[in-house]
């Protein structure tokens, strides 16, 4: 397939998603592997620098609650516009903060508005892409996020040596642009397989102004009714719970065991966005020819790989198992998590496809609201190899019983190329 035709094959919404993901991932994890280090020397305390942490997806959690019912009603785009302008101008505010109040509220803001996006955005992606072309979609998204992770925290090494706020201000204006762009050149898609028999044509134009418009009556979402998607959010915690590590205890557990752990933390994230960004759509499609429940159980046993790797590498004062660690972790993130997005689209009602995205996004907010400060007191008083051991057991729980799960949905020898409604 050629470029052109690589183009065509999917809406122009997807293209700009795609530049604004590389753009403002870039400059976000520029800012990643330095904010912990950055918040705990500022504050001089690992628990204060944990809470200053957990309140962004904390609130990021309760905002949640409401972020997917806002996209069903008012469209997809008033939240990316809205989420984007919070963003960029909270980031801005790290150039000023000086205390941990201000950090605080900053992170309280950044975790409110973040929280808007992704729910519009996956929900978005269901709207205007078939269901046979939805699962390369995903992984088109993920690897245009891990451009951003293989150039960022390189990017961020150069930048943090001039000055902490370089770093801030480039996010800043990333998110910006990113908000302008989609305001500008991007429609508004909700419900666009029966706008006319939706909306009339002046809810329509208000709607793709980017507006908010009268909200159109949604069905209530009854636990009862829903409980696989809350299931699967529950199993997935674990991953999300590697994750906060990474965003939190896990430089910290660097730094004890490296003298330059700032080069390994950053060669890391480059490694892992590099090779995504080369792999990941390959990965997903060959993921497709096998059986989904199993894809997902091999995903699961690959973070937990990759626990043991970060548990030990550190602990014997090696980088032999941190690289080998990388590398498996890339292949977990590309075949699980563009299955997880194809199964919630699968199981999604159509009129309930923002909330569903919404809450299962629930699971990063979940984990990185609790993650740092658990993961703060398992890491000061035992240390960091039983932290990541212990993540390792919860993976690998979480992977059987969602083997277990899925396979009471999947019909048995169906591959991932499910086919989805809408």
């Amino acid at each position: 397939m050629n470029l052109t035709d690589l183009w065509n094959r999917y809406d122009r919404t997807i293209w700009i998603r795609v530049f604004g993901t590389i753009i403002t991932t870039v400059t976000s994890f520029a800012i990643r592997p330095f904010l912990a280090l950055y918040l705990y020397g500022k504050t001089g305390n690992i628990y204060l620098s944990g809470v200053i942490l957990g309140l962004s997806p904390l609130m990021g959690l309760v905002t949640n609650i409401f972020a997917g019912g806002l996209a069903d009603k008012y469209g997809r785009k008033p939240l990316l516009v809205y989420s984007l302008l919070l963003q960029g101008l909270s980031t801005f505010g790290y150039i000023f903060a000086s205390t941990a109040l201000h950090f605080c509220i900053i992170s309280i803001i950044n975790g409110m508005a973040s929280a808007l996006y992704y729910p519009a955005a996956n929900a978005q992606i269901v709207d205007i892409v078939p269901g046979t072309q939805r699962l390369e979609v995903f992984a088109l998204m993920h690897t245009a996020l891990n451009v951003g992770a293989a150039a960022g925290p390189m990017l961020g090494l150069l930048m943090v040596k001039i000055s902490h706020n370089l770093v801030f201000a480039a996010s800043a204006v990333s998110l910006l642009l990113y908000a302008a762009l989609v305001y500008a050149l991007i429609p508004e898609t909700l419900g666009k397989s029966n706008r006319q028999q939706k909306k009339s044509p002046a809810k329509g134009n208000l709607r793709r102004s980017g507006h908010l418009s009268a909200p159109s009556p949604s069905p209530r979402m009854r636990f009862r009714e829903h409980r696989l998607l809350f299931a699967l959010l529950v199993l997935s915690l674990p991953i999300s719970l590697l994750y906060a590590q990474v965003e939190s205890n896990f430089p910290l557990y660097l730094q004890q065991n490296f003298t330059n752990y700032l080069t390994v933390f950053s060669s890391l994230m480059t490694m892992n966005g590099t090779i995504v960004v080369f792999s990941a759509l390959w990965l997903a499609k060959k993921s497709e020819k096998y059986y989904l429940p199993r894809v997902l159980w091999a995903g699961f046993i690959l973070f937990a790989l990759v626990g043991i790797g970060y548990g030990f590498g550190p602990y014997l004062h090696t980088v032999a198992f941190l690289f080998p660690a990388e590398v498996i972790f890339t292949v977990g993130e590309c075949i699980t998590f563009p299955n997880q997005n194809k199964l919630i689209s699968y199981i999604a009602p159509e009129d309930m496809r923002g909330r569903y995205f919404a809450i299962f996004n629930m699971r990063n907010n979940i984990s990185r609201a609790i993650g740092p400060l658990l993961g703060g007191l398992i890491f000061s008083h035992f240390g960091g190899l039983p932290l990541f051991l212990s993540i390792s057991g919860l993976l690998l729980i979480g992977g059987f019983f969602t083997l277990r799960l899925t396979r009471s949905v999947i019909p048995a020898g169906e591959s991932t190329a499910l086919t989805t409604s809408g």
